[in-house]
Protein backbone atom coordinates (compact mmCIF):
# COMPACT_ATOMS: atom_id res chain seq x y z
CA UNK A 1 0.00 0.00 0.00
CA UNK A 2 1.08 3.47 -0.40
CA UNK A 3 1.78 6.44 2.18
CA UNK A 4 -1.37 8.16 3.73
CA UNK A 5 -2.05 11.46 1.30
CA UNK A 6 -0.93 14.43 3.48
CA UNK A 7 -3.65 16.39 4.93
CA UNK A 8 -3.18 19.67 4.29
CA UNK A 9 -2.45 21.23 7.56
CA UNK A 10 0.45 19.02 7.44
CA UNK A 11 1.49 20.37 3.79
CA UNK A 12 1.58 23.80 5.28
CA UNK A 13 3.22 23.13 8.83
CA UNK A 14 6.17 21.09 6.90
CA UNK A 15 7.41 24.87 5.90
CA UNK A 16 8.17 25.11 9.43
CA UNK A 17 10.71 22.95 10.76
CA UNK A 18 10.13 20.04 8.35
CA UNK A 19 10.24 18.72 5.09
CA UNK A 20 9.60 22.00 3.00
CA UNK A 21 11.32 24.15 5.51
CA UNK A 22 11.62 27.52 4.07
CA UNK A 23 12.09 31.22 5.84
CA UNK A 24 10.05 32.94 3.19
CA UNK A 25 7.02 30.56 3.62
CA UNK A 26 7.60 29.65 6.80
CA UNK A 27 4.46 31.84 8.03
CA UNK A 28 1.66 29.14 6.59
CA UNK A 29 2.39 27.22 9.59
CA UNK A 30 0.61 29.77 11.94
CA UNK A 31 -2.11 30.15 9.60
CA UNK A 32 -5.54 28.16 9.53
CA UNK A 33 -6.37 25.87 6.34
CA UNK A 34 -8.82 28.26 5.03
CA UNK A 35 -6.61 31.25 5.14
CA UNK A 36 -3.28 29.04 3.96
CA UNK A 37 -5.55 27.81 1.38
CA UNK A 38 -6.47 31.32 0.21
CA UNK A 39 -2.90 32.24 0.33
CA UNK A 40 -1.65 29.50 -1.57
CA UNK A 41 -4.13 30.07 -4.64
CA UNK A 42 -3.46 34.06 -4.61
CA UNK A 43 0.41 33.34 -4.89
CA UNK A 44 -0.06 30.49 -7.85
CA UNK A 45 -2.47 33.06 -9.67
CA UNK A 46 0.45 35.68 -9.64
CA UNK A 47 2.72 33.04 -10.46
CA UNK A 48 0.15 32.14 -13.53
CA UNK A 49 0.29 36.00 -14.32
CA UNK A 50 3.87 36.17 -14.22
CA UNK A 51 4.06 33.39 -16.60
CA UNK A 52 1.91 35.54 -19.18
CA UNK A 53 3.67 39.02 -18.56
CA UNK A 54 7.60 37.59 -17.09
CA UNK A 55 6.88 40.54 -14.46
CA UNK A 56 7.69 39.07 -11.23
CA UNK A 57 6.37 42.16 -9.03
CA UNK A 58 2.87 40.79 -8.39
CA UNK A 59 4.24 37.94 -7.15
CA UNK A 60 6.75 39.22 -4.80
CA UNK A 61 3.52 41.49 -4.05
CA UNK A 62 1.36 38.61 -2.72
CA UNK A 63 3.77 36.70 -0.49
CA UNK A 64 4.68 40.36 1.20
CA UNK A 65 1.20 40.88 2.02
CA UNK A 66 1.28 37.10 2.89
CA UNK A 67 3.58 37.53 5.26
CA UNK A 68 2.71 40.99 6.71
CA UNK A 69 -0.66 39.75 7.36
CA UNK A 70 0.15 36.39 8.54
CA UNK A 71 2.89 37.82 10.89
CA UNK A 72 0.62 41.03 11.98
CA UNK A 73 -1.83 38.28 13.31
CA UNK A 74 0.49 36.53 16.12
CA UNK A 75 -0.35 37.10 19.46
CA UNK A 76 1.36 40.02 21.21
CA UNK A 77 3.96 37.66 23.66
CA UNK A 78 3.85 37.90 27.28
CA UNK A 79 7.09 37.78 29.28
CA UNK A 80 6.61 37.85 32.92
CA UNK A 81 9.83 35.96 34.35
CA UNK A 82 12.27 38.54 33.46
CA UNK A 83 12.76 41.96 34.45
CA UNK A 84 12.05 44.93 32.18
CA UNK A 85 15.46 46.72 31.54
CA UNK A 86 14.54 50.28 29.78
CA UNK A 87 17.61 52.08 28.39
CA UNK A 88 19.94 53.82 30.27
CA UNK A 89 20.18 56.82 27.61
CA UNK A 90 19.24 57.50 23.76
CA UNK A 91 20.48 54.36 22.01
CA UNK A 92 22.95 56.72 19.90
CA UNK A 93 24.72 57.49 23.18
CA UNK A 94 25.02 53.92 23.55
CA UNK A 95 27.42 51.01 22.27
CA UNK A 96 25.25 48.25 20.53
CA UNK A 97 26.43 44.79 19.43
CA UNK A 98 24.38 42.72 16.74
CA UNK A 99 23.21 39.38 17.99
CA UNK A 100 21.30 36.93 15.78
CA UNK A 101 19.89 33.06 16.06
CA UNK A 102 19.98 33.15 12.31
CA UNK A 103 23.02 30.94 12.07
CA UNK A 104 25.22 33.47 10.37
CA UNK A 105 29.28 32.64 10.39
CA UNK A 106 32.29 34.32 8.62
CA UNK A 107 32.43 31.40 5.43
CA UNK A 108 36.19 30.88 6.37
CA UNK A 109 35.19 30.57 10.40
CA UNK A 110 32.87 27.71 10.60
CA UNK A 111 32.03 27.05 14.07
CA UNK A 112 31.65 23.43 13.19
CA UNK A 113 34.89 23.07 11.37
CA UNK A 114 36.15 23.02 8.27
CA UNK A 115 34.33 19.70 7.52
CA UNK A 116 31.04 21.30 9.51
CA UNK A 117 27.58 20.00 7.12
CA UNK A 118 26.02 21.77 4.12
CA UNK A 119 22.55 23.86 4.74
CA UNK A 120 20.62 20.72 2.62
CA UNK A 121 22.55 18.18 5.52
CA UNK A 122 21.86 20.49 8.17
CA UNK A 123 18.27 19.87 7.88
CA UNK A 124 18.40 15.65 8.42
CA UNK A 125 20.45 16.64 11.60
CA UNK A 126 17.85 18.94 13.24
CA UNK A 127 17.29 16.34 16.70
CA UNK A 128 21.57 16.58 16.64
CA UNK A 129 21.19 20.39 16.64
CA UNK A 130 18.80 20.52 19.38
CA UNK A 131 20.74 18.25 21.96
CA UNK A 132 23.60 20.06 21.67
CA UNK A 133 25.03 23.16 22.87
CA UNK A 134 24.90 26.17 20.60
CA UNK A 135 28.52 27.78 19.19
CA UNK A 136 28.78 31.91 19.03
CA UNK A 137 30.00 33.21 16.27
CA UNK A 138 32.33 36.16 16.18
CA UNK A 139 32.08 38.68 13.27
CA UNK A 140 33.76 41.94 13.27
CA UNK A 141 31.74 45.38 12.42
CA UNK A 142 33.47 45.54 9.13
CA UNK A 143 33.04 41.99 7.68
CA UNK A 144 31.13 42.61 4.66
CA UNK A 145 27.84 40.15 3.79
CA UNK A 146 29.78 39.24 0.84
CA UNK A 147 32.13 37.35 3.29
CA UNK A 148 29.05 35.63 5.65
CA UNK A 149 27.41 32.64 5.20
CA UNK A 150 24.54 30.53 7.10
CA UNK A 151 23.31 27.27 8.69
CA UNK A 152 20.34 25.95 9.90
CA UNK A 153 18.30 23.44 10.42
CA UNK A 154 15.31 25.09 11.30
CA UNK A 155 14.56 26.90 8.18
CA UNK A 156 16.47 27.22 4.68
CA UNK A 157 18.87 29.42 5.21
CA UNK A 158 18.91 29.51 1.49
CA UNK A 159 17.77 33.11 1.50
CA UNK A 160 20.21 34.02 4.01
CA UNK A 161 22.94 33.05 2.15
CA UNK A 162 22.49 35.47 -0.40
CA UNK A 163 21.34 37.66 1.52
CA UNK A 164 22.99 37.68 5.05
CA UNK A 165 21.12 41.04 6.29
CA UNK A 166 17.40 39.16 6.53
CA UNK A 167 18.72 37.35 9.38
CA UNK A 168 22.08 39.44 10.50
CA UNK A 169 21.98 43.44 9.63
CA UNK A 170 24.96 44.54 10.35
CA UNK A 171 25.52 46.26 6.97
CA UNK A 172 21.95 48.03 7.69
CA UNK A 173 23.46 48.89 11.25
CA UNK A 174 26.43 50.34 10.18
CA UNK A 175 24.80 53.02 7.61
CA UNK A 176 22.69 53.66 11.10
CA UNK A 177 26.11 54.52 12.72
CA UNK A 178 27.49 56.45 9.75
CA UNK A 179 24.18 58.98 10.23
CA UNK A 180 25.18 58.92 13.57
CA UNK A 181 21.75 57.01 14.91
CA UNK A 182 24.09 54.13 16.52
CA UNK A 183 27.57 53.36 17.95
CA UNK A 184 28.61 49.92 17.29
CA UNK A 185 30.48 47.72 18.93
CA UNK A 186 33.53 46.59 16.87
CA UNK A 187 32.24 42.63 17.45
CA UNK A 188 29.20 41.34 16.87
CA UNK A 189 27.40 37.54 16.86
CA UNK A 190 25.51 35.02 15.76
CA UNK A 191 24.61 31.22 16.57
CA UNK A 192 22.40 28.85 15.58
CA UNK A 193 18.84 28.82 17.40
CA UNK A 194 17.98 25.54 17.22
CA UNK A 195 20.09 24.47 20.02
CA UNK A 196 19.54 22.92 23.35
CA UNK A 197 17.81 25.77 25.15
CA UNK A 198 18.12 24.62 28.76
CA UNK A 199 21.96 24.62 27.66
CA UNK A 200 21.63 28.15 26.00
CA UNK A 201 19.46 29.61 29.19
CA UNK A 202 21.64 27.95 31.91
CA UNK A 203 25.34 27.59 30.79
CA UNK A 204 26.43 29.80 27.28
CA UNK A 205 23.66 32.72 27.28
CA UNK A 206 25.73 33.70 31.31
CA UNK A 207 28.80 33.54 29.99
CA UNK A 208 27.88 35.46 26.36
CA UNK A 209 26.27 38.09 28.69
CA UNK A 210 30.11 38.54 30.40
CA UNK A 211 31.66 38.97 27.15
CA UNK A 212 29.39 41.43 25.94
CA UNK A 213 29.86 43.25 29.29
CA UNK A 214 33.65 42.97 29.02
CA UNK A 215 33.82 44.53 25.64
CA UNK A 216 31.17 47.57 27.14
CA UNK A 217 28.48 46.42 25.35
CA UNK A 218 25.37 48.74 26.27
CA UNK A 219 22.56 47.23 24.68
CA UNK A 220 21.91 44.59 21.97
CA UNK A 221 19.67 44.01 19.18
CA UNK A 222 18.34 40.36 19.03
CA UNK A 223 17.40 38.72 15.74
CA UNK A 224 15.29 35.73 15.60
CA UNK A 225 14.71 33.97 12.66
Amino acid sequence: MGEEPMSFEAFRRSFSYGDRSDMQFKFLAGMGDEAAADTVAEVLARVGEALDTGALTGVRDAVYAAQVAAYQADDTPVVDDAPFTPLPAPLADLRLALVSAGGVFRADDDPMGPDGPTQAESLGLIKDFLRGAPTLSVIPKNTPDSALTARHPGYDALTAQRDPGTVFPLAVLRELESEGSVQLADIHYAFTGATSQVRLRTQVAPEWADRLVADGVDACLLVAT
